[in-house]
């Protein structure tokens, strides 16, 4: 039997039927097979069965992928008004705040609340590379508390950018591999301070990590079951993360050690050792954390598909450049204060 004769003879004869039920259409193919093809159905081979429900298929739901065709070029447009929209909505975030610290003029003080509130107020993770770079080299080129300053800048960068969406497996990836992979490329520029640079790195990465799951855990204990059933395939996945979270970095360095040099990431890897980035603090938190999820997830009888808002992009360069500078200017001033907390409370003594 020739396979292609056959099914073009079955569409033809399936499409000549438009009026009849299926069962009647199926079954008037049936009979042709037996008059026309002198075989009894049931002695179809597999491949000829197999041409048969094909050439069926295809005829019963050619309108049906004909709507699926239409619905998905809609899709399409309205995905791509949407990405337009979003990029206007950035645009004018960075325009008031532009505006804002224009206006306001140049006291620190001021200028160091907006910049926390503009931390908050958009999704870090394209401008990341980018400013946490500017935000190194600035340390650098101050040139003092190197260590201490990137442990407060890496930490408050990586926490806002940790929080600036549901906590996501994937997401904390992403953003810890950023963050490494700028550390790398300024510490390979400047070798002579490279472990400083990667050692105040993973210090504020580790803080920003521990201080991000304890702020998940707080928020499971008061999350509306509406959330938890909107959320739930994605706190799946971040459930079998944290039971995980002792291999995180290993698996972070793995990923980067494809585009980088053995020489620094074993430097990453010894420092990593050293201040105990898989401490006792995270694991424990993380299991404590896990038990929680799986106890909030376990109420609910039914899963609800992820409908997570997008996050708004910015592929602003100079942005983030500044956004750095101004990540330095905030960490110092932090330090700064604490230091003369400290000093005032040392003196009154």
């Amino acid at each position: 039997m020739n396979l292609e004769t056959f099914k073009r003879d079955i569409k033809t004869r399936y499409k000549s039927l438009p009026d009849a039920s299926m069962e009647s259409k199926v079954e008037s193919i049936m009979g042709s097979i037996r008059n026309d093809w002198s075989i009894e159905p049931k002695e179809l081979t597999l491949p000829e069965m197999h041409v048969l429900t094909a050439a069926i298929l295809e005829e019963e739901t050619v309108t049906l992928h004909d709507t699926i065709e239409d619905l998905l070029a809609q899709k399409e447009r309205l995905e791509r008004q949407i990405a337009r929209k979003s990029d206007e909505v950035q645009h004018v975030k960075y325009s008031l705040f532009n505006t804002l610290e224009k206006t306001i003029g140049d006291d620190p003080a001021v200028l160091e609340k907006l910049h926390q509130i503009k931390l908050q107020s958009i999704d870090l993770l394209d401008l990341l590379q980018e400013m946490v770079e500017s935000a190194i080299i600035t340390t650098l080129e101050k040139g003092s508390d190197i260590e201490d300053t990137l442990h407060e800048i890496i930490k408050e960068i990586t926490f806002q950018s940790l929080n600036a969406s549901v906590l996501n497996a994937i997401r904390i990836r992403r953003i810890l591999a950023s963050i490494l992979q700028s550390a790398i490329n300024v510490a390979e520029a400047t070798p002579n301070q490279a472990e400083t640079i990667l050692r105040g790195t993973l210090l504020g990465i580790r803080t920003a990590l521990i201080k991000s799951i304890e702020k998940f855990r707080q928020y499971l204990l008061y999350l509306p079951d509406e959330v938890k059933a909107l959320y739930r395939d994605e706190y799946k996945t971040i459930q079998e993360e944290l039971s995980q979270i002792e291999t995180l970095m290993t698996q972070v360095l793995h990923s980067l050690l494809k585009n980088n040099s053995a020489t620094m990431i074993q430097m990453l890897e010894k420092i990593s050792r050293d201040i105990r980035f898989d401490s006792e603090e995270i694991t424990a938190l993380s299991k404590e954390t896990v038990d929680l999820l799986r106890n909030r997830l376990s109420q609910l009888t039914k899963g609800v598909s992820d409908q997570r808002e997008k996050l708004l992009n910015s592929k602003s360069a100079q942005e983030a450049k500044a956004m750095g500078v101004r990540a330095w200017s905030v960490a110092k001033s932090a330090m700064e204060g604490a230091i003369k907390g400290a000093k005032e409370a040392m003196d009154k003594k």
